[in-house]
């Protein structure tokens, strides 16, 4: 298993945009990410077959308690795939982190996965997630 998660940066017609990897093989992620100018627009793919399995908009709001931020997420599913699972939690961080928009087109399968390989999927997008929340929290502070 990889456990390096790689960024770059990339300014194209002055709006940023990051790439985030982790993992190799059936088991490897990545993640891009574009600055609209009015929000965040990602594409987070990987395994065998990356594809379009669903979206999330997340929305940042005041948190009802009164402190700090909260995000609202609304969900399109593609029908029998469960990509929204990675999608809407990525979503919904980054909202709550840059108090913008977030976007997330999620597409990611790798056929008859073993245990370990669905374990270490796991790890490869936590440490996605880690990493895009490291690096958009320094650059927000």
């Amino acid at each position: 298993m990889d456990n390096t998660s790689q960024a770059t940066h990339n300014n194209v017609h002055q709006n940023p945009s990051w790439s985030f990897h982790c993992g190799e093989g059936r088991c490897y992620l990545s993640l891009s990410l574009w600055d609209t100018g009015a929000g965040l627009h990602g594409l987070l793919i990987g395994g065998e077959e990356p594809h379009v399995g669903g979206v999330a908009l997340a929305v940042p709001r005041p948190s009802l308690t009164g402190e700090g931020w909260s995000s609202d997420c609304y969900l399109i599913p593609v029908p029998k795939h469960k990509d929204i699972e990675l999608a809407s939690p990525l979503a919904e961080l980054l909202a709550r982190v840059v108090c913008q928009p977030v976007v997330i087109t999620a597409g990611v399968h790798t056929d008859a996965l073993t245990t370990d390989e669905l374990s270490e999927i796991r790890e490869n997008y936590k440490q996605l997630t880690e990493r895009v929340t490291q690096n958009f929290s320094t650059n927000i502070e």
